[in-house]
């Protein structure tokens, strides 16, 4: 007579309230993690650096922003997003995946981002949806679900960074819940296949991550009118491939009229808004009503 184990019967019965079909071993989520094909960042500098050769759907890649003058001041916000749209492209960039999400969610508590800026790098075929947090358990909350969802090909934030004078990066509290955020965040973006992409500030490259690359950003000068180079150091990751020891560099060009790889283009050519772009935003209320009271505003 066959047996049991009391492990089999938990994953058949499974906890209250959840299917079993629910239930991934460690096992399980780690051959669905490495038959997930490695999607080109759109730069290929940036794809030599990375230890996977690009951006492996399920994973987290934090940049480093030298400076303290905002998510975006040194460019580091402006490639997490050029690498958002190609992961959220037809077809998956270099994956040949037709059937790839192309929902790009970004969580801002800080107000800094705009995305009319960006509607030009969307085109026809990518969603953005925009969240504004007002406190810490809603942003953790936000980005989590965002991860979890497999509609959504990648998730654009910059955790713990506060809007001060100035609009300084701020990196607030203390890291024990962020680090055991970040762990969660991890979980979840490898179940779904979604892709945390999160800006930090360059001081944060001593506190624990669960990224599997961290790459510094620094800006350099040069480049065109409507162009931004940018300077990219490898400085770890959680891959024995990601060694963070600053040798392993790249420098590329980000076209800021298309949110792709520059240094191409002569000129600056006419300002085209595609016709059928799509923005949500959803901002979330810190009152009693906490999540509750989210509210939806698509423009």
């Amino acid at each position: 007579m066959a047996t049991t184990t009391p492990a089999k019967m938990i994953a058949k019965q499974g906890p209250e309230g959840l299917s079993s079909s629910a239930l991934v071993s460690g096992g399980d989520l780690l051959v669905r993690e490495r038959a997930r094909p490695v999607v080109s960042t759109g730069f290929r500098p940036l794809d030599a650096l990375l230890p996977a050769g690009g951006v492996r759907p399920g994973s987290l890649v934090e940049w480093l922003a030298e400076g303290d003058a905002g998510p975006g001041a040194g460019g580091a916000a402006s490639l997490a997003f050029a690498v958002a749209c190609r992961l959220a492209a037809k077809g998956g960039g270099d994956a040949g995946e037709s059937d790839r999400p192309r929902t790009i969610v970004v969580v801002d508590r800080t107000g800094w981002f705009h995305p009319p800026a960006v509607l030009p790098w969307l085109g026809s075929e990518r969603r953005l949806v925009v969240a504004r947090p007002s406190r810490d358990d809603d942003e953790i909350w936000a980005i989590d679900q965002a991860l979890r969802c497999t509609g959504v090909a990648a998730v654009l934030a910059w955790p713990r960074v506060r809007a001060g004078g100035g609009r300084r990066m701020r990196p607030a509290g203390g890291s024990a819940p962020w680090s055991t955020a970040m762990r969660r965040w991890q979980l979840a973006a490898a179940g779904s296949g979604a892709v945390g992409l999160f800006v930090r500030p360059l001081a944060a490259r001593t506190e624990p991550s669960w990224a599997e690359a961290r790459v510094a950003v620094s800006p350099r000068p040069g480049g065109g009118l409507a162009e931004r180079r940018l300077r990219l150091t490898l400085a770890g990751g959680n891959w024995s491939a990601a060694r963070g020891d600053g040798r392993r560099t790249a420098e590329i060009v980000i076209d800021l009229m298309q949110g792709v790889a520059g240094g191409s283009r002569s000129g600056v050519g006419p300002l085209r808004l595609p016709a059928s772009a799509s923005v949500a935003r959803f901002d979330a209320g810190g009152g009693a009503g906490g999540r509750s009271g989210v509210t939806c505003r698509a423009s």
